[in-house]
């Protein structure tokens, strides 16, 4: 799942976490516990813990769990 976010190559990708929150993301960066996200709704970088994610979706590519 985080070398499919890391391939993203800029472009936005849904990502689910375990706490219910969807966003519309943009990898900015990661260090080994969390990823650093850029979020086109609020406008506003957000850093996620890599093990709340649970779902991805990429380019119409659906990979972990979304709801």
């Amino acid at each position: 799942m985080f070398n499919a976010i890391r391939e993203s190559k800029g472009r936005f990708f849904g990502l689910y976490t375990k706490q219910g929150d969807c966003f519309s993301a943009q990898f900015s960066s990661e260090s080994p516990s969390y990823i650093t996200l850029y979020d086109r709704k609020r406008r506003e970088s957000r850093k996620i813990a890599k093990s709340s994610v649970i779902g991805v979706v990429i380019s119409d590519q659906t990979i972990g769990s979304v709801y």
